[in-house]
């Protein structure tokens, strides 16, 4: 009954061109001159529900392919990610796949936490592919590399061309079992994943409906069947390459040798094992060390708030969003001084400190940053916050200075806003000037910059 569905009477157009990702298994490619693929089984699905006709247009590569379906060339293409620049040309039917997108590297690479961890290495992308225009708008920092396909980039990964490949997770896991890519493996997940439609071209927007209409009612379980069947094709051909590999073996070797062949085998495989499991340890460890070390570098030894180059890093972002967005930011600074003399170092100041810490901490809000840039100096970073809401903040802190704290403890706390085009030392040097008047009156007040 499901094959001879379908969801509207014939339109004007009848027959629909398309395009599709010549080399982009198990996804879609064009083998012989045929379209097969998870893309092509979903095509004779939404043929039979919608009661279009598809008719293919074969190109050379996915940069012929875009190029055809912006010319009209062809009028839609089956596989494809919406992004700003192919809004321009082409309209999207709602997605019919959801596909997770991984990061390549060679057996020593580390495992990367996405892109913010690349560094400086060499990053492969697909021309045309949307992690080209999506690294380009979001991380320009990354140095990237086009290759014209997903395999030409594996290829290049393993000579050392490249650093990195970002490419689907199953189109690259099939390219690496049945090229024998036995050097690369998966090192992390890249964002965002793939949200796979239709891509129809602006002058053929009737289309759309019907599409859409024919996407929606695909039931589950076929949906799960074309899964499946693309799935476990890559583990067929998976096997099937090792059982050759094991006959022309055997072939070669004495029959007596069989069973001590086996137990070897058997003993090999649980070393890897152990082996892996001993890796896996280590990277967990790896990672614990790095997360203490990043912990260690942004903080304070003796209160455990943030150090100077922490603040001085979170000001200049702040500072780089109010000229961007306008959004207020205030700087609070406490100066701290024992019998009117700056702290010395020692056991006593760094009990001290640390209790001013304390009550810093229980006193401001969660969004802002507290820290210490001196050793008799403590600073309090509070995005989005205007003037007066900083300053009731810094008589509030006072407040509770004064009632925890020996009378011989002074305190010089200045509050100054950031101005329009300021940079960070001038904004500093606002808050200095606030300070040395609360030293003018005396100490044990707040002082705001004018």
């Amino acid at each position: 009954m499901f094959a001879h569905q379908t969801l509207a009477a014939q339109t004007e157009i009848d027959t629909v061109t398309y395009c599709i990702d010549p080399d982009w298994m198990p996804y879609e490619a064009l083998r012989n001159g045929q379209h097969i693929g998870i893309s092509a089984d979903y095509l004779s699905l939404i043929s039979k529900l919608s009661g279009y006709k598809f008719k293919l247009v074969p190109t050379e590569n996915w940069q012929d392919t875009m190029a055809a379906v912006e010319s009209g060339g062809c009028m839609v293409t089956t596989m494809i990610n919406r992004t700003p620049s192919r809004s321009h040309f082409l309209l999207f039917s709602n997605p019919y796949l959801e596909v997770p997108n991984v990061i390549i590297g060679q057996d020593n690479t580390p495992m990367l936490q996405g892109f913010e961890a690349v560094g400086n290495r060499v990053v492969g992308i697909v021309s045309g592919y949307r992690h080209a225009e999506y690294l380009a708008r979001y991380y320009p920092e990354i140095l990237t590399e086009y290759v014209d396909s997903e395999i030409d980039g594996l290829n290049k990964l393993a000579s050392g061309d490249i650093d990195l490949m970002v490419g689907s997770l199953m189109g690259v896991y099939s390219a690496i079992n049945a090229n024998d890519l036995t050097d690369l493996k998966i090192v992390g997940f890249a964002e965002p994943f793939d949200m796979l439609s239709f891509g129809v071209n602006k002058n053929y927007s009737e289309l759309l409906p019907k599409l859409n209409k024919a996407i929606d009612a695909i039931p589950e379980v076929r949906r799960v069947e074309i899964y499946k069947r693309w799935n476990s094709v890559r583990q067929v051909k998976q096997t099937r390459y090792v059982q050759v590999i094991t006959v022309a073996f055997l072939g070669l070797a004495l029959i007596g040798f069989i069973g001590w062949r086996k137990r070897l085998l058997k003993q090999y495989r649980r070393e890897i094992a152990y082996k892996d499991e001993e890796i896996e340890i280590l990277q967990s460890s790896l990672l614990e060390r790095n997360r203490t070390l990043e912990f260690l570098s942004t903080r304070d030894a003796v209160t455990g708030l943030y150090n100077r180059n922490y603040v001085l890093q979170k000001c200049e972002e702040e500072i780089s969003r109010f000229q961007r967005f306008h959004s207020p930011c205030t700087l609070i600074a406490v100066n701290i001084m024992v019998n009117q003399k700056p702290l010395s170092a020692g056991p006593a100041s760094d009990a001290l400190c640390k209790k001013l810490a304390s009550l810093c901490l229980s006193t401001v809000r969660d969004v802002d940053i507290a820290g210490r840039s001196e050793p008799d100096r403590f600073v309090i970073l509070c995005p989005q916050t205007e003037l007066a809401a900083a300053r009731h903040l810094a008589q509030r802190l006072l407040s509770m200075l004064i009632e925890e704290s020996e009378p011989a403890n002074t305190y010089y706390i200045g509050v100054a806003e950031l101005q329009n085009g300021q940079t960070y030392q001038e904004w500093s040097d606002d808050l200095h000037r606030a300070i040395s008047a609360s030293r003018r009156q005396g100490g044990n007040c707040v002082m705001v910059s004018e």
